[in-house]
């Protein structure tokens, strides 16, 4: 079962969820989900990994979700001008790295939620997996929500006491 997340990096919270029977690339999977994403979140950066170097995927970021797309170019020592697409070129002079940092908190959303849940679904059929995982995904916000809520609750307490 292959699972994709888009995750909010400022507050850990995963926003959308696709999941796959087979393994496929992330390119496949990360069209739709941007598509979606477009609709309901508007977010200025879009970070993502190697996987999703595309340029179809650069250009959904920058027409659709209306976002700068940081993702890592595949092959590195190419020049500029033997680079394909024209998205992929314009983010290439620009390319932040120590903003692409800023990743690392996905992969740290991603190994919270493994921690807390597990990183196999127990049941057999894919349906039955499907559904346990997208459970565990509403019990992992849910948390996270808590948490959040909970930081602000004792700071209205803490302030309150004080005046």
């Amino acid at each position: 079962m292959k699972t994709t997340f888009i995750v909010d990096i400022e507050n850990y919270i995963i926003l959308l969820c696709k999941q796959r029977k087979k393994t496929r690339h992330d390119t496949i999977g990360a069209k739709p989900i941007i598509k979606k994403l477009a609709k309901h979140y508007k977010p200025d950066i879009f970070y993502a990994d190697r996987g999703y170097d595309d340029n179809n995927i650069f250009k959904l970021c920058f027409e659709t979700l209306k976002a700068y797309p940081l993702i890592l170019q595949r092959r590195l020592d190419v020049p500029k001008h033997r680079r394909k697409g024209t998205y992929r070129k314009t983010t290439y002079d620009v390319f932040d790295y120590g903003e692409y940092q800023q990743r690392n908190k996905i992969e740290t959303c991603n190994s919270m939620f493994k921690r807390r849940f597990g990183s196999k679904a127990k049941s057999r059929s894919v349906k039955s997996q499907k559904i346990e995982i997208l459970a565990r995904v509403i019990a992992y916000n849910i948390d996270r929500i808590i948490r959040i809520t909970k930081s602000y609750i004792l700071l209205i307490i803490k302030i309150t006491r004080v005046s």
